[in-house]
């Protein structure tokens, strides 16, 4: 089976697990980080996941490798930055089970990821390598970041990008739409919310429809574009085919990690389907991208019904209790 790499961030998510009296919450830390999510995510399903990033070697970066190794995530290429710590995101939770993340990660060990800390040979054997915005936001990780999806282009392997903006990491407006269309042009794969199509959107184009949106993505370089769109399910579209999937009628109690579970359903079926270069998503079916979402439906479904990313995924055998009739 080839490997699906995923490069980017693992930190702790600092959420509510209990309210000990009015407006106070008891607080509980669980491993996640978009890109680890997605890493565990595509494990516990049965696939074949490599983690790449920088890790602190504190007691949370300890726990954080821990708990990658005990999903059966290949760790081996992991790059522990000396004298850096853990990032933290202090999660809040909406009645409705959304959230909201405050970030402290300044300096922190993902974000000094330097491209001299890469070892080319993980990528032996890969069909994809996913990345995410949030190591995009900062240098040296945004080099290392880009380094890496130019790598595997000149491999021939697929790159996958979710947006995954969060604004307070960045420097600046103009800094986050420059560096993201670099990204997008670089990108096989490129997965976003309809929140965030601010960022990928020409400038004037804010009242684009989600059809058109898709389409200009589509004629900047990436094969596949799924954008989610929360209560509505998820479009999944091609330069020849184009599915929309309703989310599925669960009662969310906590949505971390939901958009990453979806994703990383999503990478785990097309390595299934045999899909390892650029040109075998172009082959995608009608049936193909219908499969695709409504697996990456279930595996989301299941995710919002247990707190914390992480530990929310399910495994295989979970999967196909959930309707979408």
């Amino acid at each position: 089976m080839k490997h699906i790499i995923t490069l980017g961030e693992v930190l702790i998510d600092i959420i509510p697990s209990a309210q000990i009296r009015l407006g106070a919450a008891c607080y509980s830390p669980h491993p996640g980080g978009a890109i680890a999510n997605v890493a565990v995510a595509i494990a516990r399903l049965g696939g074949s996941a490599r983690f790449i990033g920088g890790v602190s070697e504190d007691e949370f970066g300890q726990l954080l490798v821990q708990a990658l190794a005990e999903n059966r995530v290949d760790t081996r290429y992991i790059h522990v930055v000396r004298e850096a710590l853990t990032a933290v995101a202090l999660v809040s939770l909406q009645t409705d089970g959304q959230r909201r993340f405050t970030f402290f990660r300044q300096g922190s060990a993902d974000s000094q990821l330097q491209v001299g800390d890469l070892d080319w040979s993980a990528w032996h054997d890969t069909a994809i390598c996913h990345v995410g915005g949030v190591l995009l936001s900062s240098e040296p990780a945004r080099s290392a970041t880009f380094a890496a999806m130019d790598y595997t282009r000149q491999v021939g392997s697929i790159v996958s990008l979710d947006v995954n903006v969060r604004p307070l990491l960045w420097a600046s407006p103009a800094t986050t739409l420059d560096t993201i269309a670099k990204g997008v042009e670089r990108a096989d794969i490129l997965k976003l919310s309809i929140d965030e199509s601010v960022f990928v959107s020409e400038p004037g184009s804010s009242t684009i429809g989600l059809y058109r949106l898709a389409e200009s993505l589509l004629e900047r370089g990436p094969r596949l574009v799924i954008i989610t769109t929360g209560a509505n399910g998820a479009l999944l579209q091609t330069a020849t085919q184009r599915v929309e999937v309703r989310q599925l009628p669960v009662r969310p109690i906590d949505t971390t990690g939901a958009g990453d579970a979806f994703i990383g359903a999503v990478l785990y079926k097309l390595v299934q389907q045999g899909c390892a270069t650029p040109a075998d998503l172009q082959e995608l079916t009608e049936r193909d991208l219908s499969d695709l979402g409504s697996f990456a439906n279930q595996v989301a479904g299941h995710s919002v019904t247990r707190y914390g990313g992480i530990p929310s995924f399910p495994f295989m055998h979970e999967i196909g209790g959930l309707s979408s009739t």
